[in-house]
């Protein structure tokens, strides 16, 4: 027997306005759960302004003209440090996004690093661009201005470059896995002395450092993976300091910092610091000592904790920072600094901290 029609409309109308009700409730609370985080983040401290919102800004650099550099996925832009506004563009057809960089060497020239190679801007105002063949493939991820030299880290290699005698670079040297480092991707770079830093990302057969040193004209290498005590063998920034070594690695929940001494058989690991010890997430994201000598930790997704100084103890002695103290948002990927402001170039916008805030902030820490 058939259910009656009258009860069927009857039931039908109850589960509508259920299903109704439901949906206006769920409506409301991802509204109110929207204007909350909104008010949030619109209370920003006093001193912290964020620009570019939502952008992934993943090079700065503070320009001779007192204007900023940013790199992103629509090119490399000028701004206006003290109102965020856009006031050219420096370059429009170069993507910098996931790991670039932009540095100035001695001659004053300007190297962008991108996904398709790195292109110098020279002060007369020409530009040259160099990728594969001329490059190791892939995508640029650091370059490092090293006196009369620069190196230029790729997926697939890094490439020392020297000035010609006509004021033009060219490659001298590569670097690979075939001549001598532990792995290809060369993700970060840095010089201790006259040992050469390289860091690689996205290899772990094995990944990790390897040291370059050049003695009577030949080359000797150091090579430290997890065996040897690294958190994690991928490697996001290697910060050389006046008596160590730190060492930033990690993948999305692993990672961690390294402590990092010489001693005359080589470099070791002498310590590991994690989210035990107050690193607010697992994977570190960027090292960074200001001119004050406070150093700044940051994490992919967990925000960043800032210290007073380099003396680093278990716990870690410093005040977190997130989006919900005024960071454009969690990720901030580097660091830069003028006289005035400090600016953080995040995953989804710029943050300039006034430098009387971050003194302000640090009173009281390690006391």
């Amino acid at each position: 027997m058939l259910p009656d029609s009258g009860i069927m409309r009857k039931r039908w109308l109850v589960n509508s306005i259920f299903v109704a009700a439901a949906c206006i409730i769920t409506g409301w609370l991802i509204l109110q759960t929207r204007k909350t985080g909104e008010e949030e983040q619109i209370q920003q401290p006093e001193g912290v302004a964020v620009f570019c919102e939502g952008e992934e800004i993943s090079a700065l650099y503070l320009a001779e003209d007192g204007s900023l550099w940013i790199g992103g996925r629509d090119g490399v832009k000028r701004l206006d440090p003290e109102t965020g506004e856009v006031i050219g563009y420096v370059a429009e057809d170069l993507e910098l996004i996931y790991a670039a960089e932009i540095c100035r060497s001695y001659d004053g020239s300007v190297w962008i690093g991108h996904n398709q190679g790195v292109s110098v801007l020279y002060p007369e105002g020409t530009r040259e661009d160099y990728g594969e063949p001329f490059l190791t493939g892939g995508r640029v991820n650091t370059i490092l201005c090293l006196g009369q030299e620069v190196l230029v880290g790729t997926m697939e290699g890094a490439n020392r470059f020297v000035r010609e005698e006509d004021g033009h670079w060219q490659v001298a040297e590569q670097y690979s896995r075939e001549n001598g480092l532990l792995a290809d991707p060369v993700n970060v770079m840095a010089a201790d002395g006259d040992a050469l830093w390289f860091g690689s990302y996205l290899a772990n057969q094995p990944g990790g450092i390897s040291i370059l040193r050049e003695e009577n004209g030949k080359k000797n290498w150091q090579y430290l993976t997890a065996e040897e005590g690294l958190a994690h063998p991928y490697i996001n920034a290697i910060l050389v300091l006046e008596e160590k070594v730190l060492v930033a690695s990690g993948q999305l929940t692993a990672g961690g910092l390294n402590v990092l001494r010489e001693f005359p058989e080589g470099y070791a690991v002498e310590d590991t610091f994690g989210v035990e010890d107050g690193i607010p997430g697992e994977k570190v994201r960027w090292l960074y000592q200001d001119s004050e000598g406070h150093l700044w930790i940051t994490t992919e997704s967990d925000g960043l904790i800032l210290c007073k100084d380099d003396v680093l103890e278990h716990p870690l002695k410093g005040i977190c920072l997130t989006w919900k103290e005024g960071l454009s948002d969690n990720e901030i990927k580097k660091i830069a600094e003028s006289e005035q402001y400090f600016f953080l170039a995040g995953r989804y916008g710029l943050t300039r901290i006034e430098k009387e805030t971050v003194r302000a902030l640090l009173e009281g820490v390690g006391e």
